[in-house]
């Protein structure tokens, strides 16, 4: 520790010494030179300094958000529990039944030319997904349209994810429609 000190008493007696040995001009700016270089480092501080601050505000406020959240745990549990303990999984139909009751449905809406394919399954833990798609070519917009409200309204169960309706090239009275939908399945 010595020596360093030592060395920077030999170094500053030998700055003063060049210091006092230039003329006004320079040592006005080296002075300027210097407040530049102080004020240039004030200023990275500043802003790092700033930059910490953001982070640590933002910091409060996710635990903030979080410690409301998580006073609101109790009550959502209690609700969750009351949801589900209403859901009889047991008297969720099996993909078969689902695709009767589609093909039932699509035979009563006078539908002729349709294809309902295989249902694609994902199996979960305690739960099956099947994704059923349904083509049905040379519909007329109103049959579409009351179809579409009897799956909503008589197959509550499934769920349709989406509908795709385009006008046909030969004739424009009819429209090919193509629905994707969804279902669940209780694994025993």
């Amino acid at each position: 520790m010595s020596s360093a000190a030592a060395k920077l008493g030999v170094w500053s007696v030998q700055a003063r010494r060049h210091f006092f040995k230039m003329n006004m001009r320079e040592k006005v700016l080296l002075l300027l030179f210097a407040f530049a270089l102080v004020f240039v480092w004030f200023s990275w501080q500043f802003d790092r300094h700033a930059a910490t601050q953001g982070s640590i505000a933002a910091a409060h406020r996710l635990d903030a958000e979080q410690k409301n959240m998580l006073s609101y745990e109790e009550g959502v549990r209690v609700s969750y529990e009351e949801l589900i303990s209403e859901i009889n999984l047991e008297e969720l139909p099996t993909k078969d039944e689902v695709a009767g009751q589609i093909d039932a449905l699509v035979r009563r809406a006078g539908f002729t030319a349709f294809d309902l394919g295989q249902a694609r399954t994902e199996e979960g833990t305690g739960l099956n997904f099947h994704t059923f798609q349904l083509s049905v070519q040379k519909a007329t917009y109103p049959q579409i349209k009351s179809f579409t409200a009897s799956l909503k309204s008589e197959l509550p169960y499934v769920s349709l994810e989406r509908i795709v309706i385009q006008a046909q090239a030969r004739d424009d009275q009819f429209v090919d429609t193509r629905y994707v939908l969804k279902s669940l399945e209780y694994a025993k």
